[in-house]
């Protein structure tokens, strides 16, 4: 488990046996993972020269696929342990398939789980890892996927599934997730553990062409199986950024904006915004921007900054 806050360049990481203490892995799980880890090297796609080739999406697709983003961690600002976790663990392995990954069995993990408060990024490193794999990407919340009509629930996962089948590779990214895979031990509705196994049968699935990334502001309600090994067992904690990654956030976003900032005043801006989130941290830009649009200005300035920032400390979601 990766914990990070946002974006510091002095996080801590705490790394966790997804297994939990004293679990042993045993002999046959290992050969399975070892299967598994074989296939998948032989099944992406690549170019001659070893780059990802750009997959079209096909029509007439339920979900709303759309082609690999254009976003990458370049367009992250902070969270630079866990860009180099990601690189090291989902990228590498996924698009630089040579004889050291298949000598050790490296296999990319099927699940990826993001949790956190609200508005610290989650959307956007999952859009991130799309667009560095160079993969469709599919991006939903558990809600449209959730039904009131009895085993249409299930019905929608495996309509989630068979759509991801259409790729070579894929990403999919689920906001919410808790609202999916709840405790089962919670739920006394049939329907619900019916949905829950569904969706972990296909994340079980040897050799997945699709990444699942989920995100949750609690996740302490998920379904304790959701986070066994081989589904969600890499698990990242987005905490609040601190002051290194508010200045790297606000010079992400401005960094495309005429403006007459130096280094001091985006200092003084991430000193000036503790507590607040990175959407907080765009959302101040926006609207200086729009203050600045709005005189009919050649530049953005401090002052657009400052008179954007929140009044009030609940106003600090």
């Amino acid at each position: 488990m990766l914990s990070v806050g946002i974006g510091a360049a002095t996080e801590t990481i705490e790394e966790k046996n997804s297994t939990g203490e004293g679990e042993q892995i045993d002999a046959v799980d290992a050969a399975a993972q070892r299967e598994k880890a074989e296939t998948r090297h032989k099944k992406t796609s690549h170019s001659s020269d070893g780059a990802t080739q750009e997959q079209p999406v096909p029509s007439q697709l339920q979900y709303g696929w759309q082609s690999a983003p254009d976003t990458g961690f370049a367009d992250v600002g902070g969270m630079e342990s866990l860009k180099t976790e990601a690189e090291r663990s989902v990228i590498r392995p996924l698009t630089q398939l040579d004889a050291a990954y298949e000598r050790f069995n490296i296999s990319p993990p099927n699940g990826i789980l993001f949790y956190g408060p609200p508005g610290t990024g989650k959307t956007l490193f999952a859009r991130a890892i799309a667009g560095e794999l160079g993969h469709p990407y599919l991006e939903l919340s558990a809600g449209d996927i959730k039904s009131r009509w009895v085993n249409e629930s299930t019905e929608q996962v495996n309509q989630l599934f068979a759509e991801a089948a259409q790729f070579d590779r894929c990403v999919i990214f689920i906001d919410e997730i808790d609202a999916l895979l709840a405790s089962r031990d919670n739920n006394l509705h049939r329907e619900h553990a019916q949905v829950v196994n569904e969706f972990l049968a296909h994340l079980d699935a040897d050799d997945p062409n699709y990444l699942v990334i989920a995100a949750t502001n609690r996740a302490e309600l998920l379904d304790e199986a959701a986070t066994r090994r081989g589904r969600f067992d890499q698990q990242y904690e987005l905490g609040l950024p601190d002051r290194d990654a508010r200045e790297a956030i606000f010079r992400v976003q401005l960094d495309e904006l005429p403006t007459d900032l130096d280094n001091n005043a985006y200092r003084k801006m991430a000193e000036q915004t503790e507590g607040l989130s990175s959407a907080d941290i765009v959302g101040i830009v926006d609207d200086a921007a729009m203050r600045a649009a709005e005189r009919d200005a050649d530049e953005l300035t401090l002052e657009d900054l400052h008179m954007s920032l929140p009044d009030k400390p609940d106003q600090r979601s």
